[in-house]
């Protein structure tokens, strides 16, 4: 049944104007099977929704540690530490923490209450040729509950678009994008390798994937995250061609790294491995641009 589904968000973002056509509401699952080095949704990784933490906010009072029954907080290290197996989600410490560090990462939704949701914007979608773009972390981790939510809004004649690796058994990739209208499919790097080094993965299922979308005859824009020291050079455009000529990809979006992200990392305690390296702009991205339009690619920098 449809009530008995859950889709776990950690965010619902209105009047999003680079992921897809027209407006669109993007709605980020939880959970990605992915650890790239320069994720910009540190908060989206883990697969479960948990306590978080802000230790800038932190007054160091304790209040947490006192008010937990199961002792899962500890005050070391000048920091709060929580443990997640221990918790049992009483919400004591989030409800009397003074300076508010504490708070719930990611909210539990019916499929009925997303689709309330994101319908609110029905009137920009119907003006702008927009629509919802699922993203994440990786949505596909979520398959029972996105495949449902993605028919519900072809009933409403609502256009579909996904942000995905492409990280999922092919099976269940086909199941889901039988309900797109539109894949965003991430592309980071066409070395195996390499691929493996800086996400945690290899790229060979990610391929397949591609290449079992491609041949389903849909829509795919490939989206390549342009990261120094992984894959920001000429040659790497050049090398990116050869594999999109193969699989038949058309259209290209080259994203400009940035270290946005620095102060989740900060704020969650975590090391971000690209803090000391510099946002790209648009401009450093024009010669590896001209490459994909000069191999007569539909190519262009952003979303």
């Amino acid at each position: 049944m449809t009530e008995e589904l859950q889709g776990l968000i950690f965010n619902i973002q209105k009047f999003s104007v680079h992921d897809g056509p027209g407006i669109r509401t993007t709605v980020f699952f939880k959970g990605c099977p992915l650890n790239c080095k320069w994720c910009a949704n540190p908060e989206s990784k883990d697969p479960r929704n948990r306590i978080a933490y802000n230790h800038k906010n932190c007054s160091k009072c304790k209040t947490c540690t006192q008010v937990c029954p199961n002792s899962a907080i500890e005050y070391t290290n000048d920091r709060i530490v929580i443990n997640h197996d221990k918790c049992n989600f009483c919400l004591n410490c989030i409800n009397n923490c003074p300076p508010h560090a504490l708070y719930l990462e990611g909210k539990f939704y019916t499929v009925d209450e997303l689709l309330k949701e994101v319908m609110k914007d029905e009137v920009f979608f119907t003006k702008s040729g927009g629509g919802v773009t699922l993203s994440g972390g990786e949505p596909t981790l979520q398959k029972a509950f996105i495949v449902e939510f993605l028919k519900r809004l072809q009933e409403l004649k609502v256009h579909t678009n996904m942000e995905t690796t492409g990280y999922i058994d092919t099976e269940s990739f086909n199941e889901i994008i039988s309900h797109l209208d539109l894949i965003y499919f991430d592309i980071k790097h066409y070395d195996s390798t390499r691929h493996k080094l800086y996400t945690g993965v290899s790229n060979k299922l990610i391929l397949n994937n591609l290449e079992f979308a491609v041949n389903a005859g849909k829509n795919i824009v490939a989206r390549i995250p342009v990261i120094p020291r992984f894959n920001y050079s000429v040659d790497d455009a050049r090398k990116f061609i050869v594999l999109l000529k193969k699989h038949q990809i058309k259209q290209v979006h080259l994203l400009p790294f940035h270290n946005y992200a620095l102060g989740k990392y900060e704020m969650m305690g975590q090391e971000y491995e690209y803090k000391d390296d510099k946002n790209l702009q648009n401009a450093d991205l024009e010669e590896m641009l001209s490459v994909f339009l000069d191999a007569g690619f539909e190519a262009r920098i952003g979303g």
